[in-house]
């Protein structure tokens, strides 16, 4: 019974510990890190909180894809642990904002030469075969009296952005706000939403952000005419079936790229199956889904040197209150 007992208070432990940590770096969580820093901040009374982030993360995950973008965040983690002490906390509070507390009383001196330790290991990261180089900005705060995790993060946060405006060329924002601000706000916000150097060809998401874009394109077909089509492209082994597994990854790789290339920058598509591809193409009419799976059909054929090994399925896309009406 002692036995079971303790089994059962360490597999406690480890899930209590699981609920603490970030799925993808095993880093706290913004919850755990909040709880963590308040704890140190208690007993100490001192102390540096750092928040860095990734510039232009979107574009990671745009150019190159999510899979990509998750082992970024994983060598930005690595890098993180390995640059910490033993009692300094680390975190990912958020897509790509990682947090670096350190319970010991520095300077600024010290503030800023830890920034610049982080942003040169940081660069040392390949993305996309060293193609794209990886930059961060890092804003500080020194423990004030007072101060818990949330104030020193605010004035981290806060450093964060001035150091983003700086870097292009501006000016800080008052310390107030006032219409000036919000312009550079605004001009700030344009830029980081803004795909700054588009790849050519389709635009590939993964299947939870195809999702989103499905359904916003349900809602204002309700308000904008226009028509959108979503295609299926199955991949088979010439006889209906699945290709065996030892063919298909090879397979879906070049099908993944034919299919990129041979649709247009504002079309969309993501990997639906282990075999099967969706594609969201607009602005066309129903003969030209003749055309776009023809083109995706022959160019896939002298790639792979084989025929009859896609099928293709497409519907309309109707408005959302169409729908709900219909169902």
């Amino acid at each position: 019974m002692e036995r079971v007992i303790a089994q059962l208070q360490q597999e406690n432990e480890r899930l209590a510990q699981l609920a603490q940590r970030d799925w993808l770096t095993h880093l706290y969580n913004r919850m755990a890190t909040q709880e963590k820093v308040d704890e140190a901040i208690a007993q100490r009374q001192t102390g540096l909180l750092l928040v860095i982030d990734v510039d232009q993360f979107k574009q990671i995950n745009d150019r190159f894809g999510h899979i990509a973008g998750d082992q970024v965040l994983q060598q930005i983690a690595q890098v993180l642990r390995y640059l910490a002490f033993k009692s300094d906390i680390v975190g990912r509070v958020g897509g790509d904002e990682f947090v670096l507390y350190m319970p010991l009383e520095q300077d600024e001196r010290f503030v800023r030469e830890r920034a610049r330790q982080i942003k040169a290991r940081l660069r040392e990261i390949p993305v996309g075969g060293a193609s794209f180089p990886l930059t961060a900005s890092v804003g500080s705060s020194l423990y004030q009296p007072g101060d818990d995790y949330q104030s020193l993060f605010d004035r981290a946060d806060q450093h964060l952005l001035e150091e983003k405006r700086r870097r292009r060329g501006r000016a800080a924002k008052p310390a107030r706000g006032g219409r000036d601000g919000i312009a550079t706000d605004m001009q700030l916000i344009r830029e980081e939403l803004s795909e700054q150097q588009p790849a050519p060809g389709a635009y590939c998401q993964d299947y939870e952000t195809f999702q989103r874009i499905y359904r916003f394109v349900e809602r204002r077909l309700q308000r904008v005419a226009g028509s959108v089509y979503i295609i299926l492209i199955t991949l088979t082994d010439g006889r209906g079936d699945y290709p065996a597994r030892a063919d298909r990854g090879a397979q879906m790789d070049t099908l993944k790229e034919v299919i990129l290339h041979s649709l247009r920058m504002g079309d969309v598509f993501t990997q639906y199956s282990s075999c099967q591809f969706l594609i969201m193409a607009s602005d066309l009419e129903a003969r030209d889904i003749d055309v776009i799976t023809g083109r995706i059909c022959d160019h896939f054929y002298r790639a792979v040197g084989g025929q009859d090994l896609l099928l293709h399925h497409c519907y309309p896309l109707q408005p959302a209150q169409k729908q709900a009406r219909e169902g």
